[in-house]
């Protein structure tokens, strides 16, 4: 991506291997975060109000637009 991106993902998501998510974020250029055995990131698996969402939005701010993480 023309930009810089983080790919937040769960080891054990059931819907999507985690090196499958690994590889799609390499291509992406995207920073990769594991975090570890927490299922499917969505609101049916216990998810609501995310903080760390937060955290990671402030990252991206940070970074120059030409700079990756």
């Amino acid at each position: 991506m023309p930009f810089p991106s983080i790919v937040a993902a769960s080891t054990n998501d059931p819907l999507a291997a985690f090196e499958s998510v690994a590889g799609i974020a390499r291509v992406w250029g995207s920073h990769l975060v594991d975090l570890g055995p927490v299922g499917h990131l969505n609101p049916a698996a216990g998810y609501g109000a995310w903080p760390r969402a937060e955290e990671f939005i402030r990252e991206l701010s940070r970074v120059p637009p030409d700079e990756t993480l």
